[in-house]
């Protein structure tokens, strides 16, 4: 025993001491074979515990030398028993090379146990998966364009390259194993243990589109632009999925396995719906997954069964992630026709969750540019619903946006469809008559009477405004029934609001002409404003 003992203690020194050479001699001595091989599963357990303690991996030389060891040791031992004392080392990796220095000593022992291998992949799996969900996300920059190359150079995302360059090497050996094209050739196998281990891959593969692949740049504007690092292994992960799936919507059989097990249990290892959310922009912007997607769905069922990812996308605050569900979004109601959304489906609450959430970015997003895109996507939403779901998403804003800008916005598309209904003579009226009455009755009104804060609620002032133009113009029938009830409840709390709030501005403008420059021109600007709006009250009163 003491000699058996002294094996091990001197194997520890060597290592920690970095004599490689004097460890590879020892582990070769013909007179160390049978210890070896009686006790791999502690000699491995010493080795990787060693590595791990002192740090013996800071480089990619010293990492090969600690892989090859550890492959010398685990072609000797029982590869069940070798995965288990490598396992125990992988609860808790040391860092990014540590994990990597297990890659190869796991697929070997793995690749020993061809027959019965489900249950040892899917722990091996489940536990580097869990180290990868640990990795840090690149910084949420507002970066455009050609300006996300710079991404690459983020820690975090150097980071991320590094693993999943060296996981995709580990998980690609066991797909290729059973991929359409090796089944296509084998003599001999057993169904139920190939598509096992497909559906083990297709998952793990999956749940990487969640964390963390969701949160990086994954885009390509055309195929003269450079792509990033981590845009061009995520094709590699697609291209190795449709090895193992003939249809890419086969994988979307996970999220309903979600649903039933998050009832029975928290497993860590389901797939996010998230995942799903990163998948369907993959396959319909980034047209990464065409080569096996199926053409046979039309666009009005692929757009309902991709919405409930669409939504948990448009709820992240990333910039990144937004970028993501905004065209994704974008791209699937492109494909529709005008009218193809019926009332029935916009008053299912998918829908309008996904109204609310649209006009939520537009409010309250810190970008710019995913601004202005979500009201676009809003309107392209609008435009392929029918006249009644179109009447009620635009009463649905009014009611509980409760912002100036977003009510302006829907005050406008009524007019624009109004406009259209009386001027191309659609038989469709539902935007006329009573509808129209009620729409009117909201509008012209002034929230808080003569008190009302004229500039905070600019835009639905002005919208409301020209609509009263438009109506008088186009056909003064359509309102001239209650044109005394908008007089009394809109036009004249109007007029006295603008006589108090230009008396107050003035006033505050005097008070500040000899403080900061800024003060001033803030206030001239107010002026200004309540100049335009009042031009355009005096142009409808005029005309009425």
């Amino acid at each position: 025993m003491g000699t058996e003992l002294a094996f091990e203690k001197e194997l520890e020194c060597n290592l920690s001491d970095k004599k490689f050479k004097i460890v590879f001699e020892s582990l070769n001595n013909p007179d160390n074979d049978a210890y070896i091989k009686a006790n791999v599963w502690n000699i491995i357990s010493t080795v990787c515990l060693t590595v791990k303690t002192k740090e013996l991996v800071q480089n990619e030389d010293e990492l090969d030398i600690c892989k090859k060891i550890l492959l010398n040791l685990v072609d000797r031992g029982n590869p069940k028993e070798v995965i288990v004392a490598l396992m125990e080392d992988a609860d808790s990796f040391k860092n990014h090379f540590h994990f990597s220095l297990l890659l190869d000593p796991l697929k070997l022992a793995l690749e020993k146990v061809p027959g019965k291998r489900g249950r040892s992949l899917e722990w091996v799996l489940s536990t580097l998966n869990a180290h990868i969900q640990t990795l840090p996300l690149p910084q949420d920059l507002d970066l455009e364009g050609e300006e996300l190359l710079f991404l690459d150079t983020d820690p975090a995302v150097i980071d991320t390259n590094y693993i999943l360059k060296n996981y995709l090497q580990f998980v690609d050996a066991f797909v290729n194993e059973v991929s359409f094209e090796a089944v296509r050739v084998m003599e001999d196998y057993y169904t139920d243990r190939i598509e096992h281990q497909q559906e083990i891959l297709q998952k793990y593969i999956l749940i990487l589109f969640d964390h963390p692949l969701l949160y990086h740049d994954l885009h390509v504007v055309d195929d003269t632009k450079p792509k990033s690092t981590i845009r061009t292994l995520c094709e590699s992960y697609v291209k190795s999925l449709s090895k193992i799936c003939g249809n890419v919507f086969n994988l979307f059989k996970f999220d309903a396995s979600f649903i039933r097990k998050k009832a029975e249990t928290d497993d860590s290892d389901v797939v996010p719906i998230l995942a799903f959310s990163n998948l369907a922009y993959l396959m319909f912007v980034e047209n990464i997954a065409i080569d096996f997607q199926p053409f046979v769905y039309n666009h009005k069922y692929v757009f309902m069964t991709i919405l409930k990812y669409i939504i948990p996308f448009l709820s992240k605050q990333e910039n990144l992630v937004l970028f993501k569900s905004l065209h994704l979004a974008k791209v699937l109601l492109d494909r529709l026709d005008p009218f193809e959304i019926s009332y029935n489906y916009v008053e299912m609450e998918g829908f309008t969750k996904f109204s609310e959430l649209l006009l939520s970015v537009a409010i309250l997003s810190s970008f710019n540019q995913h601004r202005k895109m979500a009201i676009d996507v809003f309107k392209s939403y609008i435009d392929k619903c029918d006249w009644k779901g179109r009447y009620h998403l635009i009463n649905q804003v009014l009611c509980t946006a409760g912002h100036s800008g977003a009510e302006g916005f829907v005050i406008d598309m009524y007019k624009s469809y109004l406009n259209e209904l009386l001027t191309e003579k659609v038989t469709d009226h539902y935007f006329l008559g009573k509808n129209l009455r009620l729409f009117l009755k909201k509008i012209f009104t002034m929230k808080d009477g003569v008190e009302t804060d004229l500039l905070q609620d600019r835009d639905r002032i002005i919208a409301s405004l020209n609509f009263l133009r438009y109506l008088v113009i186009r056909d003064k029938t359509l309102v001239q029934d209650f044109i005394d009830d908008i007089k009394g409840k809109f036009l004249d709390p109007m007029v006295k609001g603008l006589d108090i709030s230009k008396a107050h501005y003035k006033l505050e403008a005097e008070n500040k002409k000899n403080t900061h420059p800024e003060y001033k021109e803030a206030f001239e600007n107010f002026l200004l404003n309540l100049d335009l709006m009042g031009s355009i009250l005096y142009r409808v009163i005029e005309l009425i």
